[in-house]
């Protein structure tokens, strides 16, 4: 039985099958550093296949930033992939020299900017010429077209995002430069460049997922990633010195069915360069399993006693709406649980019967309000009138897309303002060591004060309860 091989990789053969059929697109790809002594574009000039289009990775990037190609505006890469001819409907295969360097890359680009049939040429144009299929060296005029673009945001991670990440180890990290700039044994290839890798980061090579010129096979691929310590059921981001290879480990993870990934765009160009970002050498920790049994935490209770008189503007650039929920629907409830509070250990609710949620949640006293970013659920708040002289903010958080957006504390006194509309003598929350890092920091922030703490037993959930769970869910649905 033949090995199992990626879905986003096709032959050679199979390509020169579909020369010149309509909507079916070539893209040359390829982009190199300097000490691979070669020229993308030349080599396109010198020979390239039939009615293959060039993608410059330089040129059809950010050019705001300092960074190298980092992704361009969703306006600008419409406006260049329709000069090359390319709509998202059309069949692309992209390739590069070697088979998977920087072909990936422009393949996730496409993919982040709406087009659905993104391939990657196995053997890549090295193999193709191995190969003597044909070339031509004639420069194609296709016709403009549009790009309907369709941009993911989600799919990638920017700074601020990555230093959450970093801080409160929500993702795994996987690092596709080699091994050695990974340690800090080998200089970065980029002058100013400290060496070494993010705290928690793992050691996945770019270079050890194809062997030449072809993608490994998924049995392979998962094993890469067992040894390297990634759990494919865990959400993953990706990065790399400047973007480029990262899209490789994202190709990986696709290849293997894992969707709970993103790639940081700014990588080690960006990471290296700032003064403020920890980096650490030497191999990667070893990873802390959850530990059997209960887990410790340290218990503070907070309350203020005035209504914030702090004033925030809504973050630029994105839209934004909080609804209060009414009756609203248990595996909904349930679902902003797990979005918000699964790093945090918020499981006390999730293990609740119906009928124990529903007296809570449907509660005339309970107020419970989702926030919605771009048109989709990004957090949530839930007070409760514990008196006419007190309320509880039981819940605040917001799900890990939405981190690094600059709504945490925006959110969180919109959330203040709806709970003193009742005008109580004061405001209670209650938080602990299992929470966000900067949690307490926050409530201090915003006029909370310590009045209590305690140490607590908190029980975690297994991922066998967890699924359970789910399965409820989707059952009552």
């Amino acid at each position: 039985m033949p090995a199992e091989k990626s879905r986003f990789v096709v032959s050679a053969d199979w390509v020169e099958k579909q020369l010149g059929a309509p909507e079916f697109k070539i893209v040359d790809a390829s982009w190199y550093l300097p000490a691979h002594k070669r020229n993308g574009a030349l080599e396109y000039a010198a020979g390239h296949i039939p009615g293959a289009v060039f993608f410059d990775q330089d040129a059809i990037a950010d050019h705001t930033t300092n960074l190298p190609h980092s992704l361009p505006s969703p306006e600008f890469f419409a406006a260049e992939m329709g000069k090359l001819g390319l709509s998202v409907t059309d069949t692309i295969v992209v390739h590069d020299g070697p088979g998977f360097f920087s072909a990936p890359r422009v393949w996730w680009m496409l993919r982040v900017m709406g087009a659905q049939s993104v391939y990657i040429l196995e053997g890549g144009l090295d193999g193709w010429k191995k190969d003597g299929r044909p070339l031509q060296t004639d420069l194609p005029e296709p016709a403009t077209t549009t790009f309907d673009v369709a941009f993911d945001r989600s799919r990638i991670t920017s700074f601020a995002n990555m230093m959450e990440i970093v801080e409160a180890g929500t993702r795994q990290i996987a690092d596709a430069r080699p091994a050695g700039r990974f340690t800090g044994d080998e200089p970065e290839p980029r002058e100013g460049m400290r060496s070494g890798h993010m705290p928690g980061a793992r050691s996945v090579p770019a270079g050890i997922l194809s062997e030449n010129g072809q993608l490994k096979d998924l049995a392979a691929l998962r094993s890469i990633f067992n040894a390297a310590e990634i759990d494919l059921s865990k959400p993953v981001v990706t990065s790399c010195g400047s973007g480029v290879t990262a899209a490789v480990i994202t190709l990986a993870l696709e290849s293997l069915g894992h969707h709970d990934n993103t790639l940081y765009d700014g990588s080690w160009s960006e990471w290296g360069s700032r003064t403020e970002t920890p980096v650490v050498t030497g191999p990667p920790d070893d990873v802390v399993h959850a530990p059997h049994g209960p887990l410790q935490a340290h218990v503070t209770q907070l309350e203020m006693t005035a209504a914030p008189k702090a004033s925030l503007p809504v973050p630029v650039n994105i839209q934004t709406a909080i609804m209060r929920t009414v009756d609203i629907p248990l595996p909904f409830y349930r679902f902003l649980h797990r979005q918000v509070g699964a790093r945090w250990h918020w499981y006390q609710r999730l293990r609740m019967s119906d009928a124990e949620l529903k007296a809570i949640v449907h509660s005339p006293k309970v107020s419970i309000s989702v926030l919605y970013v771009n048109g989709a659920p990004a957090g949530f708040y839930e007070f409760a009138q514990v008196s006419e002289e007190l309320v509880e903010l039981s819940y605040f958080g917001l799900f890990e897309h939405a981190l690094g957006m600059g709504l945490g504390k925006w959110f969180l006194l919109q959330a203040l303002y709806a709970a003193w509309q009742s005008n109580p003598q004061k405001v209670t929350v209650t938080t602990n060591t299992l929470d966000h890092p900067r949690a307490l920091q926050l409530y201090q922030r915003f006029g909370f004060s310590p009045v209590n703490t305690y140490d607590a037993l908190v029980e975690p959930v297994s991922e066998a309860e967890l699924l359970q769970m789910m399965r409820r869910d989707r059952a009552s649905l």
